[in-house]
């Protein structure tokens, strides 16, 4: 009797301890807060234990160092290995920051802190000696103004850090690796003395040949030993690369033009059939234009062109990094057999901005005779780079892709932590911007302009996120603004992007084959004589969501199309699906479309309709956020929110944005300072000082009237607005519609 007792009493108190063992296995401890910032965003990851029923939610919250009062930032979104992930973004450069995630548990949260400081703008100062470089040179000299050397290869081998290597103007038929590492505070600098300074990989031998000869059918050859993946009549007729005479002679693929290696002589024909001995021909004997195979590299105002041999080694590409914390800004990259600009396994934490990429003749090529052949290239690539890349301010026209990401599918840090912003991407034959096969890990794809595309953004596939699609405008597409597919299943955020195209018959959203997690909020979707989205065949599997969008869909009976089911309203679309609960259907009222102005006119829908998403669309005009990429606001304080009141440098978004008129431009300083605020150009050039001299510490306010320093109206197209005072600088983009 006394032993069942015992008995009965040990079962009681395991029934009693184990519901508690089981609680404890479900709330969750916060372990370690890790930060990776670049020069505007912060990555967080948050290790994780308990949350056994994954009932937890969490968030991060941020503030400037020495500050109080936490902000709230974005909801983190759950990724492998027990973890957390999100960004806080839209801070600005060297600012320190406090980052604290917070994890909201029913059974027991908890939270973890970290600091961080978002990156500087490099130094572009040299502080060592001058090298100079210059057509008429000699590699014996001393590398001085008076004498200086041959080959930008010899400046690189002698260089040191802090050195500058200054080439002057002149067209260089050379290729050079950068091998000798600069330091923190003191890069190498290969930059231009000034415009026309071009590094050329073409073969000078082969430019004005005229021993052509006549085979018949306007195809013409000359003996040629060399190997090569390149060649361009002229400067603007690059020629398709056929894969034997036979097809040269078929036009296959539907190519008129061309060129083919075959019985040891290189075989060309024209658009016009005429012989090559009327014309320059380039014919590229290098793979790389310039190497930077070591840390601490600055390229600058280079022109480099028609390169390609080979698909094995470095490159193919005009400009192509391997190594850490390097700048490329301000060249002008084109007709290359390959990537205008690689970012390769070793390249982090690097810059490339304000670049000019570019062919000549592939975007207007049918997609059939490039995908999958030597023609499909990329203006900028990133293939298995690492983190903490900026690739911002460039502008991308006529190349297979615009912007790609490449990873292999295992290591989650490719390409995480990326910055891809206010890039102009234009007339690409497939995806303007493709950040496929990665975690996509705090990928963060902000302020993007595509045009005239054949896919706007192709997500397919990334395996963990959160991947950010933030404020883009993706317009006149060819088949659709958003592609998923290939069984994608990262976390993937697409808020406040504007998509529309001319082209009849094209939604917004198609995708390829299975995906899920795609979650868009506030944008404005338009589809042209279709439906806005259209998952015709089910591609969708779970996960993804709409909320807060504006549809339209003019000219369709049907608005969205959902797992092979029609939706003719946003009513049944709700009743069907549960989507769009705070959605919108009408006409945005877009300003003037046909002139490239998608800013919404007074009347819109879209106007102060959005939903509030915490760290995203915190800083907005009006009774609320307005829809997609634009801010529409009258031109006075009095309609623009309060700028928050940081510790440091703060230069608010102009307002309004996309400008058509005036424009205003609010920043705050933390203390008195000499302050310069200018506007530049795409190209960095200077286009007027907007305000210059002392001012007090607070709030200001200064007025764009949309006039450069003589007084003429600027073109349409994006400027970056950037603020200096006190030794610390700030960014910002704008956009002028006319």
């Amino acid at each position: 009797m006394i032993l069942a007792r015992t008995s009965a009493f040990i079962a009681l108190l395991c029934a009693a301890v184990l519901p508690l063992d089981a609680f404890a296995q479900s709330a969750s401890s916060a372990g370690t807060l890790e930060l990776y910032p670049t020069f505007s965003a912060v990555g967080a990851r948050l290790a994780y234990a308990g949350d056994a029923d994954s009932d937890a939610v969490a968030h991060l919250e941020w503030r400037p160092s020495g500050q109080t009062g936490w902000r709230r930032g974005v909801d983190l979104t759950r990724i492998t290995g027990q973890r957390w992930a999100g960004s806080v973004l839209w801070l600005p450069e060297d600012a320190p920051i406090e980052v604290r995630a917070v994890i909201e548990d029913p059974d027991g949260g908890s939270s973890a802190t970290a600091s961080a400081r978002t990156r500087a703008e490099p130094a572009t100062v040299p502080t060592g000696a001058t090298l100079w470089v210059s057509t008429s040179g000699s590699d014996a000299n001393p590398g001085t103004a008076e004498e200086p050397l041959a080959t930008l290869q010899a400046a690189a081998d002698r260089a040191d850090p802090g050195d500058e290597i200054r080439v002057l103007a002149g067209v260089y038929h050379q290729t050079v690796r950068c091998t000798r590492a600069g330091a923190p505070g003191a890069f190498i600098h290969l930059v231009a003395h000034t415009s026309g300074v071009i590094l050329d990989g073409s073969d000078p031998a082969l430019l004005q040949r005229s021993d052509w000869r006549s085979d018949g059918g306007g195809i013409w050859s000359l003996p040629f030993t060399g190997t090569t993946r390149l060649v361009c009549a002229d400067s603007l007729q690059r020629l398709y690369h056929q894969a034997s005479l036979a097809d040269l002679q078929a036009n296959t693929n539907g190519m008129t033009q061309g060129w083919t290696i075959e019985g040891g002589r290189l075989c060309v024909k024209l658009e016009d059939l005429s012989s090559p001995a009327g014309h320059v021909m380039h014919v590229a004997r290098y793979n790389v234009g310039v190497s930077l195979e070591a840390g601490y590299w600055r390229v600058a105002g280079l022109e480099v062109r028609y390169d390609g041999t080979s698909t094995s080694g470095p490159g193919p590409a005009a400009i192509a990094l391997y190594a850490p914390d390097c700048v490329v800004s301000d060249n002008h990259c084109h007709t290359i057999a390959g990537d205008d600009i690689l970012l390769r396994q070793g390249a982090r934490d690097c810059l490339v901005e304000r670049n000019l990429c570019r062919d000549p003749r592939i975007g207007g090529w049918p997609w059939a005779a490039c995908k999958s052949h030597d023609e499909e290239v990329q203006a900028i690539s990133l293939r298995a780079s690492g983190r903490g890349n900026t690739i911002r301010g460039n502008t991308c026209i006529g190349t297979f892709d615009g912007i790609d990401t490449v990873g292999d599918g295992v290591d989650e840090d490719m390409s995480a932590d990326l910055d891809l912003c206010d890039n102009q991407i234009l007339t690409t034959c497939d995806d303007g911007i493709e950040p496929e096969t990665i975690a996509g890990i705090n990928t963060r794809i902000l302020h993007n302009r595509e045009d005239g595309i054949y896919q706007g953004c192709s997500l397919a596939p990334n395996s963990q996120g959160p991947t950010y699609v933030l404020y883009n405008t993706i317009t006149n597409y060819h088949r659709s603004a958003f592609k998923f597919s290939l069984s994608s299943t990262g976390q993937n955020w697409i808020c406040h992007n504007t998509a529309a195209t001319s082209v009849a018959g094209k939604p917004v959203v198609w995708g390829t084959g299975p995906y899920s997690n795609e979650h868009f909020r506030n944008n404005i979707l338009v589809g042209n004589g279709t439906f806005c989205v259209d998952d015709d065949r089910g591609e969708s599997q779970t996960g993804s969501d709409f909320d807060g969008d504006l549809l339209y869909a003019p000219g369709s009976s049907t608005l969205f199309r959902w797992k092979g089911v029609n939706y003719a309203s946003l009513t049944a679309l709700r009743t069907g699906t549960g989507f769009e609960a705070r959605g919108r259907e009408g006409d945005p009222l877009f300003v003037a479309p046909a002139a490239g102005d998608y800013g919404v006119q007074a009347g819109s829908p879209a106007i102060d309709a959005g939903l509030l998403l915490p760290g995203i669309n915190d800083c907005y005009a009006g009774a609320g956020p307005d829809l997609g990429a634009g801010e529409y606001c009258v031109s006075n304080v009095a309609d623009v929110p309060p700028a928050p009141t940081p510790a440091w440098l703060w230069l608010a978004p102009p307002a309004p944005n996309p400008a058509r008129g005036a424009s205003l431009l609010r920043y705050t300083l933390p203390s008195a300072a000499l302050v310069r605020l200018a506007l530049y150009d795409l190209a960095g050039r200077r286009v007027r000082v907007l305000e210059e001299g002392g001012r007090a510490a607070g709030e200001h306010a200064a007025r764009f009237d949309g006039s450069d320093a003589d007084g003429r109206a600027v073109s349409a197209g994006l400027y970056f607005v950037r603020l200096e005072a006190g030794g610390r600088s700030a960014t910002t983009r704008l956009v002028i519609a006319r």
